[in-house]
């Protein structure tokens, strides 16, 4: 298969890469092209050389919010390294790449005595992913800590965004599909790191007694405002319930969960089927949270 992208430096491309390895779910076909990307520079000239030969590209961070089609994806998956990984900090302001772990910042953030992120404990996924789907536990969210961040466009061209101009809501930012957070800027509060660590600890222990452990991509649906996902799919009698090897969890019913042998289409029937039946009970439609790429 030809490289499109060859000759540029500061990239690493893997031609038909099967994407399950690189979701939660464990689901999905092949990407055309698979590119690991380093440099700011790289990306650049990446974008450029996408766009010139009209080519359709997706950013992926940890996988752990999407759903891939079975039939995978024709065109370049972007993977953010190098200096996309980087964390720094003066005090409790950090500077942070967009490819940059959850848990690797949380763990820069304890080390300096910053507290604020405690409720990210847990959430896999990157930094950059957080901040465009403005993740949250316990009630609050990313955009409760974000000072801005810069993006780059499909035409290369940087820019800053303040978080008054990023249009937070839940679970949603307004920064357009296609542009790529590279550098995300936080800015937290100096604490005692034995409290910090407490609150980390117990934060962590909520989640692993509620969340399933089964390949997922997390809380599959969002809640609706004044209630909860996965308690209105419980009290519709929907845990348990199986299309193909997908099932709603019986431990907690907003986890579509693959048993193993799921594929996408297994998943999306599954989404398909309970979201009928809530709407049908309640009068609630449930939208997905999770990113379906196809």
């Amino acid at each position: 298969m030809k490289n499109p992208l060859k000759g540029i430096k500061g990239i690493k491309v893997i031609a038909d890469e099967n994407l399950a390895r690189h979701t939660s779910f464990h689901i999905g076909g092949r990407a055309t092209h698979f590119v690991y990307v380093y440099t700011k520079r790289a990306l650049r000239i990446v974008l450029a050389r996408i766009h010139l030969l009209k080519m359709r590209y997706f950013l992926i961070g940890a996988g752990t919010n999407l759903l891939v089609a079975d039939r995978g994806f024709e065109g370049v998956v972007l993977k953010l390294g190098g200096v996309f990984k980087r964390v720094s900090h003066r005090g409790c302001l950090f500077r942070c790449g967009g490819g940059v772990l959850i848990k690797d910042f949380l763990d820069v953030a304890i080390s300096a005595c910053c507290a604020g992120a405690e409720f990210m404990a847990g959430i896999p996924g990157t930094l950059g992913g957080a901040v465009k789907g403005n993740a949250g536990a316990f009630g609050y969210s990313v955009s409760d800590l974000l000072k801005n961040v810069i993006v780059m466009d499909r035409n290369g061209t940087e820019s800053l965004r303040t978080n008054g101009e990023i249009g937070f809501a839940y679970r949603h930012s307004e920064i357009r599909d296609g542009d790529i957070i590279i550098t995300i800027y936080l800015k937290l509060k100096e604490e005692r790191r034995s409290k910090i660590l407490a609150r980390v600890k117990a934060n962590l222990a909520s989640r692993q007694e509620k969340h399933p452990t089964e390949y997922s991509a997390g809380s599959f649906f969002k809640n609706p405002p004044g209630r909860a996902a996965g308690e209105l799919i419980e009290h519709c009698g929907l845990k348990g319930l199986s299309v193909g090897g997908a099932q709603v969890s019986e431990k907690h019913a907003n986890y579509l969960i693959n048993r193993g042998q799921a594929c996408a289409n297994d998943i999306l029937a599954l989404a398909g089927k309970v979201k009928k039946i809530v709407r049908a009970k309640t009068g609630i439609r449930l939208e997905e949270e999770v990113i379906i790429l196809k």
